[in-house]
């Protein structure tokens, strides 16, 4: 009874250089995906921080200049007229600094402002674009709400007051007038009581320039850093798979019986030995040793032929000395002979 041999179940053929670029893409891109999100984040973070330092600079600076009782007294007895500003003198001195601040950095827009009225609002007092022509900004003593339709959040801006310290709003946020990053700072009079807070905002729209001009600079530097490597991970993946591929094709001939293959080919233009040479040597030694062993086997195959066909042949003459008709045959014959000797022996 024979068995049945089964050949093995393979799957889907993947050939090695295909995985080898593969594997590499792959690579590549996830040690690029994480280079670029890391330099991306970080230069954000710069630009931010660098934002939130000149904010820091700004609101110093500036509040230093504002007179703490001349501010606490505009925001306490100023009149408004008819056009939201006022014809107070020291309204108008504190909005010329704060536009010659705006001068010195264009995108700041900068405003003073006290806590109410009722506990979610400001009073805006002053804001550099007063003096321009026509202004613009807050108008003297406009109120603000913590409405999403009007000011939005205003928790930064009281805390200044109320908690008398430096606020900054790194992070973007959105209100009715726009995108911004925002810093607060209180404002003193001569007996060290906060009488108010200068507000400071830079339109969120630098970030989103600062995000954009990385994404322009870096991105086309990465494609063509990519499509290089790519093509380096492509040559190198050809110059590795080459004489595997060699090798396997060698073997697929000799699997069909033809033993003399040049293996030069696979080694003669390399100028460094490595394994696939060691394994090139003793694939040609042992094909050498299958051929002499085939050689062998067909002769030893020859002799058992000759030799089963002698075998055959006398045991095929046994049969036929052997067999009844050939004993009756030669027992005639033999009559035959002696009844013609004595025939002639009587006839002389």
């Amino acid at each position: 009874m024979t068995e049945n041999v089964q050949t093995p179940k393979r799957g889907w053929f993947v050939s090695l250089r295909f995985k080898l670029i593969i594997a590499f893409t792959l690579l590549f891109t996830i040690v690029f995906g994480v280079a670029y999100f890391w330099f991306y984040t970080s230069s954000v973070d710069r630009a931010l921080a660098r934002v939130v330092e000149d904010l820091d600079v700004i609101l110093t600076g500036t509040v230093a200049k504002i007179d703490g009782d001349a501010f606490a007294k505009l925001a306490a007895e100023g009149k408004p007229r008819d056009d939201g500003y006022t014809d107070d003198p020291l309204y108008w001195q504190q909005v010329q600094w704060l536009a010659t601040v705006k001068q010195l950095d264009s995108r700041a827009k900068l405003y003073t402002f006290v806590s109410g009225p009722g506990e979610h609002a400001i009073t805006f007092v002053g804001s550099a674009g007063a003096v321009l022509n026509p202004p613009s900004g807050a108008t003297f003593l406009e109120q603000c709400t913590d409405a999403p339709d009007d000011c939005g959040d205003l928790t930064p801006n009281l805390e200044a007051i109320r908690k008398d310290r430096v606020v900054n709003q790194s992070v973007p946020y959105t209100d009715s007038f726009g995108d911004w990053i925002s810093g607060y700072v209180p404002i003193h009079d001569s007996q060290g009581k906060v009488v108010g807070a200068l507000g400071v905002d830079y339109a969120a729209t630098y970030i989103q320039e600062v995000r954009n001009a990385i994404a322009q600079a870096v991105i086309p530097a990465f494609v063509l850093t990519y499509a290089f490597l790519f093509i380096t991970v492509w040559f190198i993946a050809r110059t590795f798979s080459k004489p595997i591929l060699s090798l396997t094709r060698m073997a697929e001939r000799i699997g069909e019986g033809k033993y003399e293959q040049d293996f030069t080919a696979v080694t003669g233009a390399r100028l460094l030995h490595d394994e696939i040479d060691t394994l090139t040597g003793v694939f040609e030694i042992m094909v050498g040793k299958v051929a002499k062993r085939e050689e062998v086997l067909k002769q030893q195959v020859a002799d058992l032929q000759i030799i089963l066909d002698h075998s055959k042949r006398d045991e095929q003459v046994k049969e036929i000395v052997e067999n009844d008709f050939f004993q009756s045959l030669q027992s005639k014959a033999y009559e035959m002979r002696s009844r013609r000797q004595t025939q002639e022996a009587e006839s002389e």
